[in-house]
Parts: structure tokens; C-alpha cells; sequence
């Protein structure tokens, strides 16, 4: 596909900027498939003036490359410029050959009503908005949080539907905004001035989309309230030992990385730390739709990720991420199981299944009603 004049100008400035110095590719995987040298690969979309549908769509859009690069070189918003051009080259739509029609599937089912509900058991301004892949995990330990907060904040209510982040990874601008023009009519509404966010794609998303509102991580909210009473210490009491994995969407967020680690000491867990963590932490392999786009690099990179953790236990904030560490070949919990969940230690670890999750979404429309 031919390279549009808005790409073309961030590749240029981009090729002009880099040094070479590799530094991005040291937690990149889509890099290694494509070139030696992103200057390199930059210079020859520069030369070329076209390039292949996979190349945008093999970037996890996780943002390590910006965050080491010593020349501000930001990658993830040439692909996803790419992204983009793609969709308004093909009407509106990813081409068939990327495999992403679940995706589109998703993100209607997850805008209905038939598995999500307006704002409910609101008595004040804040909400809490648990996340699609929290819901589809547990609608127990969904429930158990919202019990948690509303004896920490009087009033709060609560939101189950999705941010519409994947829309954003497709390059559906257009579709992205009549998605979220949902969640903002429901926001107005109701009057809402504080989100508390269980998802990192839903902090980020709300936080860069709702600038009126204010957006709070769940993890400062119980890093402040303290953990429940009846948890605190219980790590104490269990021989393991657990390495923390940062979702890479929150990856500058330094509070949130603060309030995970405060949360885990006072449960009393003893962590390890990954060689590349908080701000330069890397994907766990399913970022930017790139499992359903290009499996084997995720599955790659996943599988890498997993192995930099020397301990069997890893803990993650993020659900997404704890399935893709268990596919990488761990066992891993999702922090709100330690905190919610009274029989965590004894947790299958076996992924759920598509039917499953939707079940679990269909169940957990009901909270506060």
C-alpha cells in the first residue's frame, strides 16, 4: 500500500532523528522480523513510499521503542498512522487477510446490552469502571472489588461496559468515536467526575478521551484505603515467591507501578523484580491486536517474556497479561485474586475459553443491580 503524505512526514522526521544506536529493539520483536536497524527499515518506507498490511499490524504499540530511545524516535504512532491509513484505504474496514473480524465481533457485543449495562447503583459522582477482560475472568472478584470501594467511597457506582481500546488498535478512528460518544453521553448524564479504572487500556483511554473528568487507578485507590484487613499479611504465610509484571500501557505512570508494590508488601508476598520493569517493562506479547494479526511474533515474545521471570509465580494488574504469562509457560494471578479471591493458591491455570468469558461478561452486567 502506498505511504500517505501525514505517514510520510512522521517517517522522514523520524529517519532523520534516529542514530541507529538499536536500543529499541532490545524489547521489540516485530523489529527484529522486519529489519537489522529501524534506521534502516525507516529509510526504505522513506525510499519505497509503500509498504505490506503486516508491517503496522506486527507492532504491539506498547511504546518501549519511545520510551529508550535517546532521539525521542516514537514508532508506535508511525504504525499506528499506518494502521489508520489502512482502514480509510479499505472503507472503513482491516482487510481480510489480518483475521480481525472477532475483533470487530467483540467490540459490538461488548456496546450492547444483551452483556453490559448503563451505570448502576450510582448515588454520587464516582464510578467504577472494572474493564472487559476483569468481567470476562471473574464477575466474583469483579463484585468483591466494588464491595471493597463502596466501603471506602459512599456512593460509588459502577460501569461494565468497554472502553473500545481494540477499535483504537484496529485504526477505526471513526468507529472508536461512535463507540466512546456511548460511554460519554452515559458520563454526562449522569454527572460523573471520578473513574476508578480496573483495566490499564481503560485508564489510559478514558484519561486521554474524558479530560474533564478525573481517572484513578484502582491500585492507588487500595494502596491509600489499605488492603482488606482480613488479607493483610497473608503472603507471609506462603512458600513462594512471585515476580511482578508491568502492563505496558501504564508503563509511565510511576504512582500505579508505587501502588503495586505497596499493595503486594502489605499483603506480605515476597516479589522479584524483571530485568526490564515499570517504565521500561515490556509487552507480554498481545498488545496491539498482534495475536490475532500475527500469532507468531506474539507467541514469540510472550514465551521470551515469561522467561525473564527466574521465579514459577508471576503477578500481573492486568488480565491480559496473566493469560499471556500463563501461555508463556507460568502460573500467574492477577493481584485482585490475592486480594479477593480466598482460594486463589488452589486457581486452575488454565486459561478460560471464549463461551466462558462471555458467560462470565453476561453474569457480571448484574453487579449493583
Amino acid at each position: 500500500m502506498n505511504i500517505s503524505d501525514k505517514a510520510m512526514k512522521k517517517i522522514i522526521e523520524a529517519e532523520e532523528r534516529c542514530i541507529g544506536c538499536k536500543a529499541c529493539m532490545k524489547g521489540c520483536p516485530m523489529l527484529i522480523k522486519f529489519c537489522e536497524n529501524p534506521k534502516d527499515l525507516l529509510r526504505e518506507l522513506k525510499d519505497k513510499k509503500e509498504y505490506d498490511y503486516s508491517l503496522p499490524y506486527s507492532c504491539m504499540l506498547c511504546g518501549y521503542c519511545s520510551k529508550v530511545c535517546p532521539k525521542n524516535v516514537d514508532l508506535k504512532s508511525i504504525f499506528m498512522r499506518l494502521r489508520k491509513d489502512i482502514v480509510e484505504e479499505n472503507n472503513g474496514k482491516v482487510p481480510k487477510e489480518l483475521g480481525t473480524g472477532g475483533v470487530d465481533i467483540h467490540q459490538k457485543l461488548s456496546f450492547s446490552y444483551l452483556f453490559t449495562s448503563d451505570i448502576e447503583n450510582l448515588q454520587g459522582d464516582t464510578i467504577f469502571f472494572p474493564g472487559c477482560g476483569l468481567i470476562s475472568h471473574s464477575p466474583k472478584i469483579v463484585e468483591n472489588t466494588y464491595s471493597y470501594l463502596r466501603t471506602k467511597i459512599n456512593g460509588i457506582g459502577i460501569y461494565t461496559k468497554c472502553c473500545g481500546k481494540p477499535t483504537v488498535f484496529l485504526g477505526k478512528d471513526r468507529k472508536f468515536k461512535e463507540y466512546y460518544s456511548i460511554l460519554e453521553k452515559e458520563f454526562e448524564d449522569k454527572n460523573i467526575k471520578r473513574i476508578i479504572t480496573g483495566c490499564q487500556n481503560c485508564f489510559m483511554t478514558i484519561k486521554n478521551n474524558s479530560k474533564d473528568i478525573e481517572v484513578v487507578s484502582l491500585w492507588e485507590v487500595i494502596a491509600k484505603e489499605g488492603v482488606p484487613e482480613d488479607r493483610r499479611g497473608i503472603g507471609t504465610t506462603i512458600n513462594k515467591k512471585f515476580t511482578i509484571h508491568d502492563p505496558c500501557p501504564t508503563r509511565d505512570m510511576d504512582i500505579i507501578h508505587s501502588s503495586i508494590r505497596d499493595i503486594l508488601n502489605e499483603l506480605g508476598f515476597r516479589v522479584e523484580e524483571m530485568k526490564y520493569n515499570r517504565g521500561e517493562t515490556l509487552c507480554c506479547g498481545a498488545g496491539g491486536l498482534v495475536p490475532t494479526t500475527e500469532g507468531h511474533i506474539a507467541k514469540a515474545h510472550t514465551i521470551r517474556r515469561a522467561n525473564e521471570a527466574y521465579t514459577e509465580y508471576i503477578i500481573a494488574y492486568c488480565q491480559e497479561c496473566v493469560e499471556s504469562m500463563r501461555r508463556g509457560g507460568k502460573k500467574s494471578y492477577h493481584i485482585l485474586d490475592l486480594l479477593f479471591n480466598d482460594d486463589f493458591q488452589n486457581m486452575e491455570q488454565i486459561n478460560q475459553g471464549l463461551i466462558r468469558k462471555w458467560v462470565n461478561r453476561y453474569n457480571g452486567k448484574k453487579i449493583g443491580k
